[in-house]
């Protein structure tokens, strides 16, 4: 699980730009980088995030993941990105679980400042 570091963020266009205020620093992520951005909520596994981006773009998760871990790499080694703690489980009642009928997609992460 990969989480936002502390930068604030904002999509333009199809792009992402990232800020660290403590830096003074802008990133800007193409828009491949920017969906990937998007997708991490700090919650779900990478493995589940390149399978969605995988369907989504109708190409491998094997694939999906050569090209974006060293991008992933590239956001944790700069400190824009950082792992998240596991999240404990919590049971749903069945009354309440998703249905089960079609997948469900996540929603993409909002900007903090959105």
């Amino acid at each position: 699980m990969v989480a936002h570091g502390q930068v604030l963020w904002a999509p333009a266009g199809d792009e992402v730009v990232v800020l660290m205020p403590a830096l003074a620093a802008t990133h800007v992520l193409d828009p491949m980088s920017a969906v990937l951005w998007q997708c991490l909520d700090g919650i779900s596994p990478l493995t589940v995030v390149f399978d969605d981006i995988a369907t989504a773009f109708g190409v491998s998760p094997q694939q999906v993941a050569a090209d974006c871990l060293p991008v992933v790499d590239s956001w944790l080694l700069a400190a824009i990105a950082s792992l998240a703690a596991p999240q404990p489980f919590v049971d749903v009642p069945v009354a309440l679980a998703p249905p089960t009928s079609g997948r469900t997609w996540r929603r993409l992460v909002d900007p903090p400042n959105s």
